[in-house]
């Protein structure tokens, strides 16, 4: 199978190359977009008031742009990396590994980006994060699922999955970041900023698995498809967020009671079903990169199909 660069395209469209600083505003718009934080919804917090709420999403705003740091310097460029180094145990073309350290590149300047916008909160609030979030969910399941293969060629292609799905998955999450009207301007501007790297990290990730599975043989295929349904379990939780939100809200100046209350409302808040969009990017994904084509690995996947 021929892999197409996309290197004209990153030359010309790349936002390292095309994209201004983005400087926050001093404004009366939203730090995160409130229909994704639940906290605001629950009838306690309601009623405390403006304040409350605005920490609230500031906090949440700041866990976001660690989670992206996290994911992108941590996770999709160890993957990235060891392909474009030829570290990776499969032979992709080099233009494959060319595009993989674009997307290197693309990733380290997000996470350059979201660090500065972090400080520019910081400095305009006043307020710090009031914690440092060290993993995400991809953080647990990328480790757990690999564990459970043994073969070390298998565990790369589980990671390698793994961060396409995950790729896959964050585009159409940071698409509606980008168009909530409610947000500060800058802020959907460097969602958009990003979404316009990740619409092509998307299809470069899909290509990969795409060979990838296509010359693999019939025992690694067996291998590597049985463990997927163990990555996606980890991976479609909201344990992390509900652990954030916790503290979170431990975190406010409210009596204890109170705080008793909102996190007993938790429980429960952070259902993913076959309904959530996630589950439909995941889909989608297992369509278009030709994973499901083989029965078997069909059959492992059939509760998410």
């Amino acid at each position: 199978m021929t892999y197409q660069t996309h290197a004209e395209s990153w030359e010309q469209r790349a936002t390292i190359r095309t994209r201004p600083r983005r400087i926050i505003e001093n404004d009366e718009l939203s730090f995160y977009p409130i229909q994704r934080q639940p906290l605001c919804f629950d009838p306690v917090i309601a009623k405390l008031g403006d304040e409350v709420r605005d920490i609230i999403l500031l906090q949440s705003l700041y866990k976001y742009i660690n989670d992206i740091v996290i994911f992108e310097t941590e996770i999709v460029n160890k993957t990235a990396l060891d392909i474009m180094k030829g570290r990776f145990p499969f032979d992709f073309p080099f233009s494959a590994r060319y595009d993989a350290m674009s997307v290197v590149i693309d990733e380290d300047y997000h996470a350059f980006v979201a660090m500065d916008f972090q400080n520019q909160l910081e400095q305009q609030t006043g307020i710090k994060p009031f914690q440092t979030v060290t993993e995400i969910e991809l953080s647990r399941a990328i480790p757990r699922a690999i564990k459970s293969l043994d073969n070390l060629e298998h565990q790369a292609g589980m990671e390698l999955i793994a961060v396409a799905i995950s790729e896959n998955t964050v585009t159409s999450d940071v698409a509606a970041f980008a168009t909530d009207k409610s947000v500060k301007r800058s802020i959907k501007g460097i969602m958009a900023d990003h979404l316009a790297d990740e619409g092509r990290h998307s299809k470069f990730w899909i290509e990969l698995v795409k060979i990838y599975w296509k010359g693999i043989d019939e025992s690694a295929r067996l291998a590597i498809g049985a463990a997927i349904p163990c990555f996606l379990e980890e991976y479609l939780t909201n344990d992390i967020q509900k652990e954030f939100d916790t503290a979170l809200v431990n975190s406010l100046n409210l009596p204890q009671a109170v705080r008793n209350k909102v996190i007993e409302n938790l429980v429960g808040g952070y259902p993913i079903t076959n309904q959530h969009p996630m589950i439909a990017n995941i889909r989608r994904f297992f369509t278009t990169s030709g994973l499901v084509e083989h029965q078997p690995t069909r059959n492992q996947l059939k509760q998410y199909l």
